[in-house]
């Protein structure tokens, strides 16, 4: 497998992160099927490969989203950020999602986003460009990002400033097509920005581009292709505005304050917040593994290469590892894009605590929106956990605890048994390897190899050593292969045979072919 730890080599440090939440609402479904889980399956799996994993990330504070959410709901932003981390954090720890790190932005990670930028300002990495926004003469404010909607200037989706959700392209300030009573049917003023000109910089991306051997999905290569035919835009790193991280580099009292563009900050922050999680160096890794949706897919595509290019150039303390990143579409809810911002939502914590952390993790991986769009229907999930997931444990559970209790594992497995447990683990490791990561292929893999253990522990042949010792030993299995997305299971399936819990040490894959040394006691399931 090509993703296990090289010979020699040691362990491969891998970065895994997703895109930082909002914190203007709890985690929905739409967050959970999608960067948030494969994230986490992502990093444990790793972990099963025995490489050195660091998984952090943290809620996006400077987001504008905040400020309207906040003064939709008549509250402050502080406020809302508070209860949206104390949310978000509970559903992270309800969904099993092991992040070493999930914090807030605090005053040394303003002083290190500032610092980056300003160092790139100071070598001349920006450019100062006279642009046009909407002006709310009322407020004396520009607005920008999620104050504006209007139509994509490119496919005539709905879209607020900043990237189209809907074709995954990047609209230049004040080019929405204006919708009447909002922001972006106001009057437009001249103000002057900082940006960042990508196509003063093409022949870095593109040269970025054809040295990786990374295979990107169809969504964000398609977003790649199209973005480089054409000419590439200049992305505003400051907007006039009194939200988020202040810098100063006019020097000009009677200008506007500007604030870095917290699409940009994401990149840093992914920095700062994985070199927190390691404790060493600057989130030094092998590989970095980003999870997001396509929405956010221009930025790490062109903004987040352009500027790990920059930060390295001009002498900043960053490395260039093999960066993936692994994006996915929609989950829709009754034909909706689930939105916090707009109110289609199904809180991922509700859902939890209705249907338990294994189910939910299980058939959201099976239904995940990694390269189509998904809709979700809570009858069907319903009757898929019922079907795929609860039926064949319980089968299981009642033919081997009849059958089996007390018995080992004592014998050689009988050929049918190896080549099943060959093909399954096999399954597993396509579905985990970095290359051709999903977890949707993990998520079927799982309900095949419960499939496979249900209906062969109905015909056990409780005289047959080999037979005993191959249908333990698949059970057993599930205790390294389903780790990362069924965790519960996997402890579960520990307990049986008498072994050390699985809860937060990650079982190796080497165990999962290795006959358990303890004896069947029984599975016990919730």
């Amino acid at each position: 497998m090509t993703d296990s730890p090289r010979a020699g080599h040691g362990r491969r440090r891998v970065n895994v992160t997703f895109s930082p939440p909002t914190p203007n609402g709890d985690l929905h479904l739409g967050h959970l099927s999608g960067p948030v889980l494969a994230s986490d399956v992502c990093a444990r799996s790793q972990k099963v490969l025995g490489n050195d994993v660091a998984f952090a990330t943290s809620t996006d504070d400077n987001q504008t989203y905040v400020v309207t959410t906040a003064a939709r709901l008549g509250t402050t932003p502080e406020e809302l950020i508070q209860h949206a981390l104390k949310s978000v954090t509970a559903s992270l720890e309800l969904a099993g999602v092991d992040v070493d790190l999930f914090e807030r932005p605090d005053a040394d990670y303003t002083r290190f986003v500032e610092g980056f930028f300003t160092h790139l300002w100071r070598h001349g990495a920006f450019d100062r460009r006279e642009v046009e926004l909407p002006y709310d003469a009322e407020a004396g404010e520009y607005r920008a990002e999620a104050f504006v909607t209007g139509r994509c200037p490119i496919c005539l989706a709905h879209a607020r400033a900043g990237v189209c959700e809907a074709c995954g392209r990047y609209n230049l300030p004040g080019a929405l097509l204006p919708l009447a009573d909002t922001a972006s049917a106001l009057p437009r003023r001249s103000t002057w920005i900082w940006v960042l000109d990508l196509e003063r910089y093409r022949d870095e991306i593109t040269e970025w581009y054809r040295g990786t051997d990374v295979q990107l999905r169809p969504d964000l290569a398609r977003v790649v292709s199209d973005t480089l035919a054409e000419r590439l835009p200049y992305i505003p790193i400051t907007y006039p505005s009194s939200w988020g991280i202040a810098v100063d580099w006019d020097g000009d009292p009677n200008g506007p304050p500007q604030a870095v563009n917290a699409w940009p900050e994401i990149y840093v922050g992914h920095l700062y917040w994985l070199r927190q999680a390691r404790k060493q160096g600057l989130g030094d890794c092998d590989e970095l593994v980003q999870f997001i949706g396509i929405d956010n897919g221009f930025y790490n595509a062109f903004v987040y290469v352009a500027l790990s290019l920059l930060a390295k150039r001009h002498g900043l303390p960053v490395t260039l590892p093999k960066t993936r990143t692994v994006t996915n579409q929609y989950f829709m809810l009754e034909g909706r894009k689930f939105s916090t911002s707009k109110g289609d939502v199904r809180w991922a914590k509700d859902y939890l605590e209705s249907v338990g952390r294994d189910r939910a993790r299980f058939v959201l991986a099976l239904t995940s929106p990694e390269l189509q769009q998904s809709e979700f229907s809570e009858p069907i999930a319903q009757a898929t956990i019922a079907n795929r997931f609860d039926a064949p444990i319980a089968a299981v559970t009642r033919a081997l605890n009849a059958a089996l209790s007390g018995r080992g594992a004592d014998a050689a497995p009988s050929p049918w048994w190896t080549a099943a447990l060959r093909a399954s683990r096999q399954r597993f490791e396509e579905a985990y390897a970095l290359e051709t990561f999903s977890i949707r292929k993990a998520a079927e893999a799982l309900s095949l190899h419960l499939e496979v253990l249900a209906l062969r522990s109905e015909q056990i042949r409780a005289d047959d050593p080999g037979d005993v010792a191959g249908v333990l030993q698949f059970l057993w299995a599930l205790r390294t292969l389903a780790w990362p997305v069924t965790p519960d299971l996997s402890d579960q399936v520990s307990a049986a045979f008498g072994a050390a819990s699985t809860a937060g040490r990650a079982p190796l894959l080497q165990e999962a072919t290795t006959p358990p040394t303890g004896r069947f006691q029984g599975l016990k399931t919730r």
